[in-house]
């Protein structure tokens, strides 16, 4: 067997491209005939790489494959099969790129490829995590229920970073409003008043003499953070450096509560959903951590897939794994999971849990962004401010030494 990369058309003479395996060329052509297509060209690719085609297509914003997922979520539930939903997708997609990701899917569905193998021929459109979960529906008969339950975690993220913008925008605003009035009166107004201030020859307060020196260095903290922004970067390169950025973000004062929340939000998400997609639990650990976003965190999740494949339980391995350089994992995690593998209803305490952090981390985004606001303003009132009394407390020296004269 070897792969293909094709051109072909079909009875309009509408061109197409794709990958596929197959014996030989003439192979190629007949699987190709049988889909309704005429190959024009094809060229055999030394490695397994399917990304050649999925490059050229380009890559789905999450509001796509959360489209992709509902749409085949929706037809496979009123009994549709999967290859007649994929054609009238195909024809119906509100978007070209979509459109071209669905007819390449399509077509390898109708070569014989599994949902799963077609999909992964769109690493750029479509998680390893998401891959995993419909490849346990396809093998376990649960396709329709997956889905639906992939349609409500894509809805949720989806929802979470729209609270989160949400909430971002006037703080955001503000604090580029602060930097741009800061930066204003100190590369332009401030320089103007020293020469004036050394013709009244009068001894400049403290505070005149360091908002006039540091008027002089105003590009230096955009220096400064321009250097922080270039090492964070090139730090980021590595995956020990990735690693390290994650941890530090986790430190960081209530923004490192609120990205722990997060993640941990999104790992028991998908760690439910991959039990009960019909995902052994070493696996559906290996899912979970994938979408953490946070290399830390992930890091102690692996060390709990090690502790529960020797046979410990989920409960002990989340909190072994915590200790040492391990992320700690909440009180309430650990004990809602070790009732539910009393209970043999793990999954299903996993979505109690997944119900607090649904309420908990929209509170955590509102009150973080809700105290920035104040913050920001008394920082800027006071910059502000002092910057004007810098300015004036010279002039009143010498209204008073006018005055005493």
């Amino acid at each position: 067997m070897a792969n293909y990369i094709y051109k072909a058309r079909d009875d309009a003479g509408k061109l197409v491209r794709g990958f596929m395996v197959a014996e030989n060329e003439l192979d190629l052509s007949i699987h190709l005939k049988k889909m309704g297509y005429f190959l024009t060209s094809a060229k055999a690719t030394v490695s397994s790489n399917k990304t050649v085609v999925a490059a050229k297509i380009g890559r789905l914003k999450p509001v796509d494959v959360l489209y992709f997922t509902t749409q085949i979520a929706i037809s496979l539930d009123a009994g549709v099969p999967l290859l007649t939903v994929l054609n009238d997708m195909g024809m119906t997609s509100p978007h070209k790129k979509l459109k071209a990701v669905v007819e390449d899917i399509t077509r390898r569905v109708e070569s014989g490829c599994s949902l799963k193998e077609a999909l992964l021929a769109q690493p750029g459109s479509f998680s390893k995590s998401f891959v995993s979960i419909i490849s346990a529906g396809e093998s376990t008969g649960k396709l329709s229920f997956v889905l639906n339950d992939l349609t409500k975690l894509i809805e949720w993220q989806l929802e979470l970073e729209a609270k989160i913008k949400e909430a971002s925008i006037y703080p955001i605003i503000l604090f580029i409003a602060m930097i741009g009035v800061v930066t204003v009166l100190m590369a332009t107004v401030i320089p103007k008043f020293e020469p004036m201030f050394k013709d009244l020859n009068v001894e400049l307060p403290l505070v005149t003499q360091l908002v006039l020196m540091v008027s002089k260095l105003w590009w230096l903290p955009f220096i400064v953070i321009g250097f922080l922004i270039i090492i964070w970067v090139v730090t980021g390169l590595t995956e020990n450096g990735r690693y390290r950025q994650d941890k530090f973000k986790l430190k960081i004062p209530i923004i490192g509560d609120l990205l722990h929340k997060i993640a941990l939000s999104r790992f028991c998400h998908t760690f439910s959903l991959a039990l009960r997609s019909g995902v052994n639990v070493f696996n559906a650990l290996g899912i979970a951590s994938e979408v953490s976003g946070n290399r830390h965190i992930e890091h102690s999740i692996s060390k709990a897939r090690d502790y529960v494949n020797i046979g410990e339980k989920i409960s002990t391995s989340l909190e072994l794994s915590g200790k040492g350089s391990g992320e700690k994992f909440p009180d309430i995690v650990i004990r809602m999971i070790n009732v539910g593998e009393q209970s043999g209803t793990l999954a299903d305490t996993l979505e109690k849990v997944n119900q607090y952090y649904d309420k908990e981390v929209p509170s955590t985004v509102k009150k973080l962004f809700a105290l920035m606001e104040p913050v920001m303003i008394l920082v800027m009132g006071v910059l502000v401010g002092g910057i004007a009394l810098s300015v004036f407390l010279p002039l009143t020296k010498l209204i008073s030494a006018v005055g005493g004269d």
